[in-house]
C-alpha cells in the first residue's frame, strides 16, 4: 500500500483520500471516491495524457455516457479545488480537449503504509495499473533516456583519455626543449663576408668594413690562411671593440674560442 508526497508539502492518504500538508497538517480535505480514482489513475499513468473515455470505469453512480462526462469534469474540478483549499496553488493537473494529464511540475515521492485491503473491497485504492498506451513506445521512452546516458558517458571517456594524451605531449615537449636547449651565445651576430678563408660575423649593434678587419686582425697577427669564425662586436658607444676567433662554429662544436678586445681611452 503506497501513499505519496507531492511537491514535498502534500500528503495525499490513497485510502481514505485526505490531502493533508507537511507544515500544518490540519490543513486537509478529502476527495470523494470518484475523485480520489481519477488521481490516482493520474498518478499511475507516469505523466501521460490519459484520454476521457478510459476514466470511464473509474466515475460509479453513472448510468449514461453524458452524465459521466459531466461527472469527470466535475471531478477534476474537485481535485483542483482540493489542494487550492490547503494552499497549494501549483497546477497539479493539465487538461486537454481529448483527455488529462498529471502536471509535469509534480514532484511525487512514495511512502509506504502497512495497512492491508481485501482484495474484494471496494474501498482498496487503484495501484499500479498498466500503461494506457503502446507497451512499445512506452519501452522506447524508457529507454532513450538511458541510451542517452551510455552515449555521454562514452564521449565523455574518450574526451578525456585523448585530453590526458595531449597533456602527456605537451609536457614531454616542454621538458625535452627545457633541459636540451642551450643558450646560443652567438645568436646576435650575423655573417659579413669572408676574408680569406676566414667567415665573418659581425654584432648587429654596429656595421663595419674588411679594411678596418684586416687592420684588427693584423693586429693581433690572426691568420686566415686557414677556415676560421671571426666574430666581431663593435658597441654603439664605439669605446670597446672584441673580436673572437673560434676553428669552428663554438655552439655546435664546443671548441675554444679566442678572445681579443681593443678598448679605445680618450
Amino acid at each position: 500500500m503506497h501513499n505519496y508526497i507531492i511537491n514535498d508539502r502534500v500528503l495525499f492518504n490513497t485510502f481514505s483520500g485526505e490531502l493533508s500538508r507537511l507544515d500544518d497538517p490540519k490543513q486537509l480535505i478529502i476527495l470523494d471516491n470518484n475523485a480520489k480514482r481519477l488521481f490516482l489513475r493520474l498518478i499511475d499513468s507516469g505523466y501521460q495524457i490519459v484520454p476521457f473515455e478510459y476514466l470511464l470505469s473509474d466515475i460509479k453512480d453513472s448510468h449514461t455516457p453524458a452524465n459521466t462526462a459531466k461527472l469527470i469534469t466535475a471531478e477534476l474540478d474537485h481535485i483542483v479545488e482540493a489542494f487550492r483549499h490547503i494552499n497549494e496553488f501549483e497546477p497539479v493537473l493539465v487538461t486537454y480537449s481529448n483527455g488529462v494529464q498529471l502536471s509535469t511540475d509534480v514532484e511525487l515521492k512514495v511512502v509506504t503504509s502497512y495497512r492491508t485491503f481485501d482484495n474484494n473491497s471496494e474501498d482498496k485504492p487503484h495501484i499500479a495499473k498498466e500503461s494506457l498506451f503502446n507497451p512499445a513506445l512506452r519501452e522506447h521512452k524508457d529507454n532513450a533516456p538511458q541510451e542517452h546516458h551510455e552515449v555521454n558517458h562514452f564521449v565523455w571517456y574518450y574526451t578525456r583519455i585523448a585530453l590526458a594524451v595531449s597533456l602527456f605531449i605537451f609536457a614531454l615537449y616542454f621538458a625535452l626543449n627545457l633541459f636540451s636547449t642551450k643558450p646560443n651565445y652567438f645568436a646576435d651576430y650575423h655573417p659579413q663576408g669572408k676574408y680569406g678563408a676566414c667567415n665573418v660575423f659581425i654584432h648587429n649593434q654596429k656595421p663595419t668594413d674588411l679594411p678596418h678587419l684586416k687592420m684588427r686582425l693584423e693586429e693581433f697577427a690572426i691568420s686566415c690562411d686557414t677556415p676560421k669564425n671571426i666574430y666581431l662586436g663593435l658597441p654603439a658607444d664605439d669605446k670597446r671593440e672584441s673580436i673572437q676567433v673560434c676553428t669552428s662554429d663554438p655552439d655546435n662544436d664546443k671548441t675554444p674560442c679566442t678572445n681579443f678586445y681593443v678598448v679605445k681611452v680618450k
